[in-house]
């Protein structure tokens, strides 16, 4: 946790920087991969290891053990609990639907399938596909309508399925630097 919010803030200099980034990735290697931030650090984490290696975000993002995202759904969680036991903890007023631990989400959205609202009737959709996930999918019901970025892995290439809405703009960078501007529509690249 200390060092993952110097790291998102870029409160710390070159060298603090290239030693704060040795030293979580050591951290989480001694951890098993297993999140250990507080509230205040968990919805940077995975920020922090993408800007690192996209791989090392999709390394913690897949550990299934405890503590770890996908221990909720592995123990029967449809939602994203407060505590990651469940309701067994805090005497079983712990929240099953709770921010902290959901702010991954937003990584989901962002990093893995890449949507971002860039200005007025602008969006930049740049998928960051990793990890062992074969396929990933994000819907965005923006103010100008739906945005959709998928992909899917196809042996060891990605096929991509980008929507727009209409009125709307979107820059599409795809990981292998390929950059295009398109229109409203339905697109497979």
């Amino acid at each position: 946790a200390q060092l993952v919010r110097p790291l998102y803030l870029n409160l710390l200099n070159k060298n603090q920087t290239e030693f704060a980034k040795k030293r979580l990735v050591k951290a989480l290697e001694n951890y098993d991969w297993r999140i250990g931030t507080g509230f205040l650090s968990t919805s940077f984490i995975l920020y922090v290891l993408a800007d690192i290696d996209i791989e090392y975000a999709y390394k913690l993002l897949e550990n299934e053990e405890m503590p770890g995202w996908l221990a909720m759904p592995k123990n029967g969680a449809t939602t994203i609990w407060e505590s990651w036991e469940g309701t067994m903890a805090q005497g079983g007023i712990a929240s099953l639907n709770h921010y902290s631990k959901g702010a991954c989400c937003e990584w989901l959205f962002k990093e893995m399938c890449g949507i971002r609202v860039d200005g007025e009737n602008h969006f930049m959709i740049a998928p960051k596909p990793g990890g062992h996930f074969t396929y990933a999918n994000a819907e965005y019901q923006s103010v100008y309508g739906k945005v959709v970025s998928g992909w899917k892995k196809q042996g060891e290439k990605y096929s991509f399925e980008i929507e727009i809405p209409a009125n709307t703009t979107a820059d599409i960078i795809l990981p292998n630097g390929t950059k295009q501007t398109i229109t409203v529509g339905k697109y497979t690249f």
